[in-house]
């Protein structure tokens, strides 16, 4: 680990950055810093990390369905660091540069950082990355220095100002589910959906199925896997339906809406394969290649 002097006396942990990437020939690549632009980037991680750990007052296991409240946070003891970011902070020079293009930054899932604790252990500071910080050398980017505008010169990206996880000795915290599917499979740690989560799903404002009996006779482990990801997700409260319908159909997905009593519903197919592909889609497993304008599913990236 390197340390270098803060302006203010006390030594301050120079810190690597890493990107987590979709690319699997490359999954995890590391930035070039400059000495300046490290240290600045190490206190503003180190900072984050106590902010993290300072507003936690309960950690709660999680499993799939506990939406937690401010104060709260969830955690997966034994987490199976399968993409071995910890390696990455022990042997940050052993991990190949990042390629400095758009079609690559495009790629990144999360940005990460660490450091070795007291007791020898590592911990793993993640941030979600998401596309639109990303600084293009499409069009036209400037920033303000001095009392002018300059021009940007090649790609970059902007940095958040918070942490969406934590991993230390297998413990993975976090606050929001939502964000860290999209940085790690989660699958193998949460419960399927039970009867009455199912009734639940079933009984939503935005949803209407013709039978909840039906429905439940109908939910495989993988509909009730689905329906308990969608729930946690709370996407069906926080995206208008009229937006994803028009997604659906570019997908070329199943999605029937009706109206009772005015308010638009998502009429849930009674055909098993049907209700799938809607709830698939619900979950956000289609997406669509940068490069080819290829939809695919993802996890097998079968063409649609």
């Amino acid at each position: 680990m390197y340390f270098t002097q803060h302006a203010y006396g006390e030594v301050l942990m120079l810190l690597n950055l890493f990107a987590l990437t979709n690319d699997p020939a490359k999954r995890i690549v590391r930035f070039k810093l400059t000495e300046e632009v490290q240290t600045e980037l190490s206190g503003s991680i180190i900072d984050q990390d106590g902010t993290f750990d300072a507003v936690i007052e309960q950690e709660i296991e999680f499993d799939g369905k506990y939406k937690p409240d401010a104060g709260e946070a969830l955690y997966i003891q034994n987490y199976d660091d399968i993409d071995n970011l910890e390696n990455s902070i022990r042997n940050p020079l052993g991990v190949e540069e990042i390629e400095p293009n758009n079609d690559f930054f495009g790629s990144i899932k999360a940005l990460f950082s660490g450091y070795e604790t007291d007791s020898g252990a590592i911990k793993i500071l993640i941030q979600y990355f998401d596309k639109r910080k990303i600084i293009s050398t499409n069009g036209l980017s400037i920033f303000h220095s001095g009392d002018v505008y300059k021009k940007i010169e090649g790609v970059g990206i902007s940095i958040d100002t918070k942490l969406s996880a934590t991993l230390v000795g297998g413990k993975l915290k976090f606050f929001s589910f939502h964000l860290l599917r999209q940085i790690f499979d989660l699958t193998q740690y949460y419960k399927e959906a039970t009867n009455d989560d199912i009734t639940e799903f079933a009984a939503l404002i935005n949803i209407k199925a013709e039978s909840e009996e039906e429905l439940v006779a109908l939910a495989d482990s993988w509909i009730r896997r689905k329906i308990s990801l969608i729930q946690q997700s709370e996407i069906l409260i926080n995206v208008p339906i009229n937006q994803m319908k028009a997604v659906a159909l570019e997908f070329n997905i199943p999605f029937v809406t009706v109206i009772e009593n005015e308010v638009e519903m998502i009429s849930l197919p009674r055909e098993k394969a049907d209700l799938k592909k809607l709830l698939r889609f619900l979950d956000e497993d289609y997406y669509r290649s940068p490069l080819s304008n290829t939809n695919f599913v993802t996890n097998s990236k079968r063409e649609v």
